[in-house]
């Protein structure tokens, strides 16, 4: 049997390992006054325990249910990040959780975080949670609690990754929201803000092959590609949930991976499908300017991105108006795009 000599001359602690433990509770202290700036009348404990509690007004429904949705940013995070814009980020990670909660008519509630990076930077970090924190107070929900891990050897360095997790509530008796998309519905845009948080793979690909650099002005944009590309992703609550409510519309698609076709026939029964006119509505420049320079055909470009669509409602032909009507009042623009139609098969 051998033996070895272990040397107890020396110590090593976690902060030699790349993980810095004070530097996580500094960050947390920080954290503080941007997360309190979102709390609402439901928030049941202070930030920083084990597990945050939220108390909705039960009395508001009939029969209750909660929603729940996860998502994250994607790769979007890698320019914002050299853009030195990850406030950015943090909008578009609220973003695309609270724009899935609202398609099935739930108003979200609160909201959580996961940030891990190889070595967290307290000001990356804070800027993330800052647009987080906008993010919320756009939703009208609440940031409640969170998590931050320090992960080296598990990232590549100056890497994020930037996950949410949203809980929002519905009643299930009220037949004002959510109707069953019908035949001869029209099918009614509301603008993105721009690519949002999807295709990210493919433009960085068109960026290295091109030795393009964000700080280009590419025809026919009218400010630098980084700027164009890191525009946070639209919030659609509060005009979607008032013309839930209202019953203006019946159901909507956030227009995410996939498109305007396979988000669209997500939330219609199984005969009938979405006749969209793709020449009902101007595109933003951004999509033209990546079709050409990529060589991209139509087809990849409406399964990859939403083409200037960031929500779809489903609406009768006599509430288009109330539709209107409601996106004006929270300065949005709206367009038909197409209508609900029968499949062939059947």
């Amino acid at each position: 049997m051998s033996w070895k000599v272990i040397d107890v001359s020396s110590n090593i602690s976690y902060r030699d390992a790349g993980v810095d433990i004070d530097k996580a509770d500094r960050i947390v202290n920080q954290m503080r006054q941007l997360v309190s700036e979102t709390w609402t009348d439901g928030v049941a404990r202070d930030f920083g325990g084990f597990a945050a509690a939220f108390e909705p007004n039960w009395q508001d429904y009939k029969n209750p249910r909660l929603l729940a949705c996860t998502d994250g940013v994607g790769t979007k995070l890698k320019l914002a990040r050299k853009m030195d814009r990850l406030d950015s980020a943090g909008i578009d990670c609220v973003a695309m959780v609270v724009n899935d909660l609202i398609t099935s008519g739930a108003k979200p509630l609160f909201f959580l975080d996961y940030i891990s990076s190889n070595e967290l930077k307290s000001d990356e970090v804070l800027q993330i949670v800052s647009g987080l924190a906008e993010g919320c107070k756009k939703a009208g929900c609440a940031l409640i609690g969170g998590e931050t891990a320090e992960m080296p050897g598990t990232y590549a360095e100056d890497d994020y990754e930037v996950v949410g997790f949203g809980v929002g509530i519905m009643d299930s008796e009220d037949s004002a929201i959510c109707r069953q998309p019908k035949e001869g519905d029209l099918l009614i845009g509301l603008p993105s803000s721009g690519l949002h948080s999807n295709g990210f793979s493919l433009v960085r690909k068109l960026i290295d092959d091109k030795d393009w650099e964000l700080s280009d002005i590419i025809e026919p944009l009218d400010r630098s590609l980084g700027q164009e590309l890191i525009e946070p992703t639209r919030i659609y609550v509060k005009p979607v949930m008032e013309m839930m409510e209202t019953g203006a519309s019946a159901a909507c698609a956030h227009i995410t991976g996939g498109g305007l076709l396979d988000n669209v026939r997500r939330i219609l029964p199984g005969e009938l499908e979405a006749k969209i006119d793709w020449d009902n509505w101007q595109r933003p420049a951004v999509f033209s300017m990546l079709a050409q320079s990529g060589q991209i055909s139509e087809d990849e470009m409406r399964r990859t991105f939403n083409l200037g669509v960031g929500m779809v409602l489903v609406a009768r032909a006599d509430q288009q108006d109330e539709v209107h009507k409601i996106a004006i009042e929270h300065d949005l623009d709206s367009f038909v795009i197409g209508e609900v139609v029968r499949k062939d098969e059947y």
